[in-house]
C-alpha cells in the first residue's frame, strides 16, 4: 500500500512539473489542435501540445519561467506540410540566435557583403543606418546608393537617403509606391546598387533582404522577455529577433525604442 501511495506522489509531482510556455511573439500560422486556436501572444501551452504549421514563415518565441526561451519552428525537411501535427517537444529549440558583429562600418564591397548579403538584416520600428566609408563610396548629389525590387510585376528603385556618412534605409520609404506604403511580403529581388552620375554608370553592390519589425512588438518583448536588467532584457531581445527575423544589435534596440517610429 505504502508503494503504491509513493507512486502516486511520483506521479503527482511529475505533473505538477509538466512545463508550461508562454507565446511572446509569433509570425505566420501555427495551430494549437489542443487547444483549437492559434498561437497568439500570452497564450500558453504545455508539453502535450500538438503543433501544425499552416504558413511557410510561421515561427514563435516562448518563454518557460523555468527553463528560459525558446524558439517553435518546423523543420526544414517537413516545412510546407501544413496537415501534419508536430509534438512541441520536437519542434522546440533553444533560443541563441545569430547576432550581429557589426564592429565599426564599411570599408568596401566585400563589407557590404557580409553585413547585407549573408541573411536578411532587421530594421527596428523604422530606420536602420549604417556607416560606410567616404573614400570609398561618398554619398552626394552625384554619387549615392539606391535599392532596386520588383513590386507586382514591375521594377521600381529607390534612391536611398543619408545622414553624413551613414547610409539610411526609412522603411515607411522604401516600401512605398506612388506615395503609398506596400506590403513587404509582395517585394522580390531586392539589390542595392551604387550610382556614379558623371559616368552615368551603377555598380551593384549586394542582394538585400530586409525584415521590419515594429516598435510596438520590440516593446512588447522587451516588457515579457525576462531578464534581470534594462541591458540583459535587450540582450534577450536580439537573440529573440535574430533568430525569427534576422540580424540586429542592442544598439538598433536601443535607438528603436528611444524613436517615436512606429
Amino acid at each position: 500500500m505504502r508503494t503504491v501511495f509513493t507512486l502516486l506522489l511520483v506521479f503527482l509531482g511529475l505533473a505538477a512539473q509538466a512545463q508550461t510556455y508562454t507565446i511572446i511573439h509569433s509570425i505566420g500560422k501555427i495551430y494549437d489542435t489542443k487547444s483549437e486556436k492559434y498561437l497568439t501572444k500570452g497564450m500558453r501551452i504545455d508539453e502535450s501540445a500538438k503543433l501544425k504549421f499552416e504558413s511557410s514563415d510561421a515561427k514563435a518565441a516562448v518563454l518557460s519561467s523555468s527553463r528560459g526561451r525558446f524558439v517553435i519552428q518546423e523543420q526544414e525537411a517537413e516545412a510546407g506540410k501544413s496537415e501534419i501535427a508536430y509534438a512541441l517537444s520536437s519542434v522546440l529549440s533553444p533560443a541563441r540566435g545569430r547576432l550581429s558583429t557589426r564592429a565599426g562600418g564599411i570599408n568596401n564591397k566585400l563589407d557590404f557583403e557580409k553585413r547585407f548579403g549573408e541573411g536578411p538584416v532587421a530594421i527596428l520600428g523604422n530606420t536602420y543606418k549604417v556607416a560606410v566609408s567616404p573614400t570609398a563610396y561618398p554619398m552626394n548629389d552625384g554619387k549615392f546608393f539606391y535599392a532596386s525590387y520588383f513590386y507586382k510585376g514591375e521594377v521600381i528603385n529607390k534612391k536611398l537617403s543619408n545622414e553624413g556618412d551613414s547610409l539610411v534605409f526609412k522603411a515607411s520609404d522604401f516600401y512605398s509606391v506612388d506615395n503609398k506604403p506596400i506590403d513587404p511580403a509582395e517585394v522580390s529581388d531586392v539589390k542595392l546598387f551604387y550610382f556614379n552620375a558623371a559616368t552615368e554608370q551603377s555598380e551593384q553592390i549586394t542582394n538585400l533582404e530586409l525584415v521590419v519589425i515594429s516598435k510596438d512588438d520590440i516593446k512588447y518583448l522587451m516588457e515579457n522577455i525576462g531578464g534581470e536588467s534594462e541591458s540583459e532584457k535587450q540582450k534577450n531581445v536580439v537573440e529573440i529577433i535574430a533568430m525569427l527575423y534576422g540580424k540586429c544589435s542592442e544598439s538598433d534596440v536601443s535607438r528603436a525604442l528611444a524613436t517615436g517610429a512606429q
